[in-house]
Formats: C-alpha cells, sequence, structure tokens
C-alpha cells in the first residue's frame, strides 16, 4: 500500500486555495476590524499639542500641516519652560506654517487657526513678557488678561499671578493660582514645582519631594527640580541620595546655561545688522590667516 502523504493526496487536501489562501476573506464572511488612522484633532482641542503633533505624523498629514503642530507643540514647551524668545521663534514658525496649510487643506487650516490665532499668541506672550515688571496682583492681572484668555498661555498667566502671591507671603493665594494652572494645564511643570516649593518653605519635606518628583516625571532635565529635590531629602535625613540629586541639578544647569547663551548669541546676530557685519569680518580675516599660513608652508 502506497504512502498517501508521499503521493500528495493528504498535502493537496491541507494547501490552501491561491484564491481564498490566508489572508484572503472569504465571500459572504464579516470583514474583520481593520485598525484606524489617528486624528490629530481631538488632542488639538484639548490642548495636547505634542500628541496632535504625532497623531498628523502616524496619520500621514500634509506636511505643512505637521510642520504647523510641530512648531505649536514647541511654542507651548517654551511657554511652559518660561523661554519667551525661543516661544517667539516657535510661534513665527508656526504663522508660517499655517499659511502653507491654509494652501493645502482649508478646512484643517481653519480649524487650527480657531485653536491658535497667531496675533492673538503674540499678544499672549508679549502681555507675559510685559508682566515681569509688575508688583501688584491686581496691575498684573491687568496686564496679563491677553494671556489669560487663550488657553495655550492661560496656565502660565496663573502661575505668574501665583508667584507674585509667594512673594508676598501669601501662600493661600498662591497655591489656588497654582492648582488653577494645572487644572488648565497638567503638564505645566513649573507650577507643580511651585507646589513643591510653598510645601518646602510650610515645613513639609515629604510633600515638597513628592511635588518634585511629579515635575521630573514631566520634565526629567530640570535643574531647578533636581536641586530642590536634594534640599527636601537633606532635610528628611537622606543625605546620601540629596547629594546625588544637587550634583545632578549642577550638570544640568551647566548645559542649560551653555545652551541658552548659544541660542541669546544667535538671537542678537540674527536681530542686529552691525554684529552680523561684525562675524562676517571675523569669518574673512580666519579665512585670510589661514590662506597666508598655507601659503606661507607651501614655499
Amino acid at each position: 500500500m502506497s504512502d498517501p502523504a508521499r503521493q500528495g493526496s493528504v498535502l493537496d487536501l491541507e494547501r490552501p486555495d491561491p484564491e481564498t489562501g490566508p489572508g484572503t476573506p472569504t465571500p459572504g464572511a464579516p470583514a474583520g476590524p481593520t485598525p484606524t488612522q489617528p486624528d490629530w484633532k481631538p488632542f488639538a482641542r484639548n490642548g495636547e499639542w505634542r500628541r496632535a503633533q504625532a497623531a498628523a505624523t502616524l496619520s500621514f498629514a500634509p506636511p505643512s500641516l505637521i510642520a504647523a503642530l510641530t512648531s505649536l507643540s514647541a511654542f507651548q514647551e517654551d511657554v511652559r519652560a518660561r523661554r519667551y524668545p525661543a516661544a517667539r521663534r516657535a510661534l513665527e514658525a508656526y504663522a508660517v506654517g499655517l499659511q502653507d496649510t491654509q494652501a493645502e487643506t482649508q478646512g484643517e487650516a481653519a480649524l487650527l487657526r480657531t485653536l491658535a490665532e497667531p496675533e492673538m499668541l503674540r499678544r499672549a506672550l508679549g502681555a507675559l513678557d510685559q508682566g515681569a515688571a509688575e508688583r501688584d496682583p491686581a496691575g498684573l492681572q491687568a496686564c496679563l488678561a491677553p494671556a489669560e484668555a487663550h488657553p495655550l498661555t492661560r496656565a502660565e498667566a496663573l502661575n505668574a499671578l501665583g508667584v507674585l502671591h509667594a512673594l508676598r507671603t501669601e501662600a493661600g493665594a498662591a497655591r489656588g493660582r497654582f492648582e488653577e494652572a494645572l487644572a488648565h494645564d497638567p503638564g505645566h511643570y513649573r507650577a507643580r514645582m511651585n507646589l513643591g516649593n510653598l510645601a518646602l518653605e510650610a515645613g513639609d519635606p515629604q510633600q515638597a519631594e513628592a511635588e518634585y518628583r511629579e515635575v521630573l516625571k514631566l520634565a526629567p532635565d530640570y535643574d531647578g527640580a533636581h536641586h530642590n529635590l536634594g534640599v527636601a531629602l537633606r532635610r528628611q535625613g537622606k543625605v546620601y541620595e540629596s547629594v546625588g540629586s544637587i550634583r545632578k541639578a549642577q550638570r544640568l544647569g551647566v548645559r542649560r546655561s551653555q545652551q541658552e547663551g548659544r541660542e541669546e548669541l544667535r538671537e542678537q546676530f540674527k536681530n542686529s545688522p552691525k554684529l552680523r557685519l561684525v562675524r562676517v569680518a571675523v569669518i574673512a580675516v580666519v579665512v585670510v590667516i589661514a590662506a597666508l599660513l598655507l601659503f606661507s608652508r607651501g614655499g
């Protein structure tokens, strides 16, 4: 008796038909679930601009839209970090990206403009800048009205009001403002940091430690949080951990200072024609010196 497997009879029964092989739906059978493309709009409406940018990238949105969302996400991060010059640059890049998006997808550009109109954001950012010199809470609130009116800058305005109350030793009012800021923007890590500072000043280093650790979940490289965490740990007698946190804060602080120095220098060169001429002249002198050295060696 012959082996059916060798003759191919069993294999033929198990071999899938090429028309209805694995992965090919059987006619009349219910279709399986199909993966959905992520939609950036719900994230944008909730003010989660980094997630909106990620969703747009994953759904292969037009490049101009992705560029606009990327710039807006950078603007949000720079405002949270109180890097207003960088936020201004990100805002101008967003305005350009919004114009490009308008040329490609008018509907999505219209939604973006509704949520983040560039001119409103310019006024809001200007208000935050002007408010730095104000020392009266009522005067500061009036000054910050344009910033408080926009979701992208509201938390920063509330945080600034809280800082002024804290400087005036009005801890209850300060705490209320910081909590409001976090309610509007849970990612505003400096408002969380300030809650930790209030706890530390009130003699509660354990609560301060908890707040600082939450800050570092949001901003792992924030040197101020590492430093204050070290202080809170030291007050609890955790000397070894305290030293590690403070040393890390020092390293991050040096890195941040260098980065800010480079950014400030770039901004000065960009805005000052005289400095640009000086830069060109210095480069020309270096080129001439290098050429002379090269020719002298060749001779």
